[in-house]
């Protein structure tokens, strides 16, 4: 079966989920889930196609986040306005500051993503008078479409998840084309890749780009959905959850990081009472699966397979 074809069938899967469903609850989890696929998404391309490591998502789903919301509260902005322009700033930005970092390799790389996202965190954290501070920033906006608003959590529901497998769809295709096949090659053998005549920086700083669009798209929709946004919400810890989502899911996996973002954002969601544990417990998936599982799920279906 073609991954399109499979994807469809989850697609329509997914919506007759939510009109059976009646349970609020239940359906804000799966929309909070939908915006960690996103992200994964996003994050996937980076890590498990061109093989490039980010420890610092959660600051540019703050970035998308925060300035769509900005725009929106402070300067009155249409919502829908508001989140173009925070994801193409978000990307610019992802494009200016991935241009140097990208030149990183390893470890390096990983540890210049973490300042990135801590500096984010930090700034957001600290801008008192625009973001709200520890506090968070409050009277965001519904968003609406020539009057028809999303103010029912199926509403929300069916467009987040629409939204979320036309991103997917958009990933399969693009690493089914020439630049799919470069990145396979810069993540095989970088130097033999440089060999071919491949502009292997470029391809990395396009990648890094892509996934801070699809990163910074999540927060924007994750603020306007909310309605409020706290900077508790964009931490390490949480840029560290994304990857765990990534490995366990298996690099390169739409599909196996597709279940792993969905299980691993309504778990800790549901065991509340377990909070303060689950950053342990995810450290502990992540060793347990780099052991044993090293291709994640994707592995695991092929050795059952």
């Amino acid at each position: 079966m073609s991954q399109k074809i499979f994807l469809l069938i989850l697609f329509v899967v997914i919506m007759v989920f939510g009109f059976f469903v009646k349970n609020p609850f239940i359906l804000n989890m799966m929309s909070l889930a939908a915006l960690s696929v996103i992200v994964v998404t996003g994050l996937n391309l980076l890590l498990g196609f061109a093989g490039q490591i980010s420890l610092g998502h959660a600051g540019f789903v703050a970035m998308g986040a925060y300035i769509s919301a900005v725009f929106s509260v402070k300067f009155n902005i249409n919502p829908w306005v508001a989140i173009v322009l925070a994801v193409f700033i978000t990307s610019l930005f992802g494009a200016v500051i991935g241009y140097p970092t990208l030149k990183l390799k390893s470890h390096y790389l990983a540890m210049a993503t973490l300042a990135i996202g801590e500096i984010i965190h930090s700034v957001v954290n600290n801008y008192v008078d625009l973001t709200g501070g520890p506090q968070g920033l409050t009277g965001i906006p519904m968003l609406s479409f020539f009057g028809f608003s999303f103010d029912s959590e199926i509403k929300f529901y069916i467009f987040v998840w629409t939204l979320t497998f036309l991103l997917i769809l958009m990933s399969i295709n693009l690493v089914n084309s020439r630049f799919g096949r470069a990145y396979k090659a810069i993540k095989s053998k970088e130097n033999a890749a440089y060999a071919f005549g491949i502009n292997v920086h470029f391809y990395k700083v396009f990648i890094f780009t892509v996934s801070v669009f699809y990163a910074s798209l999540a927060g924007a929709l994750y603020a306007f959905y909310l309605g409020f946004i706290s900077p508790s919400s964009f931490g390490l810890i949480q840029s560290i959850d994304y990857v765990v989502m990534v490995v366990i899911g298996g690099m390169g996996s739409f599909f196996g990081v597709f279940f792993t973002s969905v299980i691993l954002t309504i778990l800790p969601n549901i065991l509340t009472s377990l909070e303060d544990y689950w950053p342990i417990a995810n450290g502990l998936l992540l060793i347990l699966a780099m052991m044993f599982m090293p291709n994640g799920l994707k592995g695991l279906f092929k050795w059952i397979k």
